[in-house]
């Protein structure tokens, strides 16, 4: 009896966690789809396929959900190491090599949709903000890395890495937000906007 209880216990907070998820990831979805701030709980509830009330049983308001949302996504980028190719033969290789792994870890949702929210949203919400910064932060310590290594190799003809950095750190975002959220009825080539990004600080500081 003691067994089928705790079988019992453990299904219900399983589903209970992946009802949780599914409610952070239509909020994100609607919200890139959207606007976050046109995104009602009924259209949540609608998206996840349950009744709006039971929201609820999760979450006590929107904000509660937007709260959860934001920590959730937050943990899914403290995962990503996002690893400089010390192997690499030339800063081209290294660069671009870093940049796609950028690009792969925000291609795909949720991360992708958090991305796009959080640029729509870090102007006037400083939860947003505060998540905005911690990205570039973290982006921008994995490029300085990068870039004081192909200084060390001779690639590249830096005298202030950090400056350089910041500069690189704005081109990626800009980059991310062009391959992850296009213009309407735009296409982007991956490839090329990496090209593109990595080209042009060769054609800077290249030797």
């Amino acid at each position: 009896m003691k067994l089928l209880l705790t079988n019992y216990r453990s299904l219900v907070f399983n589903r209970l966690m992946t009802t949780r998820e599914d409610l952070i990831n239509a909020l994100l979805s609607l919200g890139e789809e959207k606007g976050l701030a046109n995104v009602s709980l009924s259209d949540i509830a609608m998206e996840v396929g349950i009744r709006k009330p039971s929201i609820y049983s999760h979450f006590e308001s929107k904000e509660a959900l937007v709260d959860a949302a934001v920590l959730y996504c937050r943990e899914q980028m403290k995962s990503r190491s996002f690893p400089v190719n010390f192997k690499a033969p030339d800063a081209q290789s290294l660069l671009a090599s870093l940049v796609d792994s950028f690009l792969m870890t925000f291609a795909e949702a949720p991360l992708s949709s958090f991305l796009s929210i959080t640029e729509q949203q870090r102007m006037f919400d400083p939860r947003f903000a505060e998540v905005h910064n911690q990205l570039v932060s973290m982006m921008g310590a994995r490029i300085r890395v990068a870039l004081e290594f192909c200084v060390q190799r001779s690639w590249l003809d830096i005298r202030d890495t950090d400056i350089a950095s910041d500069f690189f750190t704005s081109a990626v975002m800009e980059c991310l937000c062009n391959v992850i959220s296009p213009q309407q009825g735009e296409k982007t080539d991956t490839d090329w906007e990496i090209d593109r990004l990595v080209d042009g600080m060769l054609e800077l500081f290249g030797i």
